[in-house]
This record gives structure tokens, sequence and C-alpha cells, in this order.
């Protein structure tokens, strides 16, 4: 009988020992919580305006381009956030504005690299939406 619990409390420990190892397997990559956006620090620069809409897809927020079809992820300023319908823009100093999913919108910024982005935080976003990463500075109405 006492044999019998020793090898229920090993298989048990070995059990234990597995679990934990399978969860640092993951390089530090986590999938991204429901209706997380990649935020940044604000940036006032803004080399090019886009106009298009937003679009959720596989757990990430999207840009498409209506010109060329292109699909970018916004960088949004730090403060904003993401409800399902709408994203709430922050813009330091100015009240929030409010950009819809499928609505057509322009938004303003500048183009990043990944390696821009590198660390922590963003590697979820890379691994996951991996899509080319763009700093939203500005939006306004499409018309």
């Amino acid at each position: 009988m006492r044999n019998v619990l020793g090898l229920r409390e090993m298989h048990r420990a070995g059990l234990i020992a597995v679990l934990a190892l399978s969860g640092c397997a993951t390089n530090g990559v986590r999938p991204l919580r429901p209706l997380e956006v990649a935020t940044a620090p604000y940036q006032q620069v803004a080399t090019m305006a886009l106009t298009g809409s937003l679009m959720y897809e596989g757990g990430c927020l999207l840009f498409r381009e209506r010109t060329s079809g292109a699909i970018l992820m916004p960088v949004w300023p730090a403060g904003s956030s993401f409800n399902g319908n709408f994203v709430n823009f922050h813009e330091p100093a100015k009240a929030d504005q409010r950009v819809v999913l499928t609505e057509e919108f322009q938004m303003s910024g500048q183009p990043l690299g990944w390696s821009t982005l590198s660390g922590t935080p963003y590697l979820p976003f890379h691994h996951q939406c991996n899509y080319p990463p763009f700093f939203v500075s500005y939006v306004r109405p499409a018309n």
C-alpha cells in the first residue's frame, strides 16, 4: 500500500513539473487579451495620411486602406482603448475621439518597423497580428 502511494505522489509531482515547464515554453509570447490594442507614447510626427476603416479579425484590430487594400496594425497613443465597437482615440490635451469599426476615417501618422517596436509588450502583436505597424498621431472623419 505504501509503495502505491509513493508512485502516485511521484506521478503527481512529475505532472506538476511538466505543466510548469510547458508554461515556460511560450518564449515570452502570450495570446492577446480580448479587445487588446497596441499602444505607445504619443508621437506628434505624421509623415502620411491614409483613408480606410478598422476591422477586428483574429483578435487583432487592423486598418484596411481604401485605395490599395493594404492592411496595417495601428499603434494607438497611450490612453486609447477599444471596446469591440469603437476605439477611443486619446490625444493629449484634447477630448477623446471615437473611431467606429467599419466606418471610413482618415488616420495620420507614420509607418514603423517591428524592430522599432521591439520589446516584450509588442511580441504578442507581432506574433498574432503580423501586419506592418503604423503609429497613429491624428484621426479625423474621411469627408
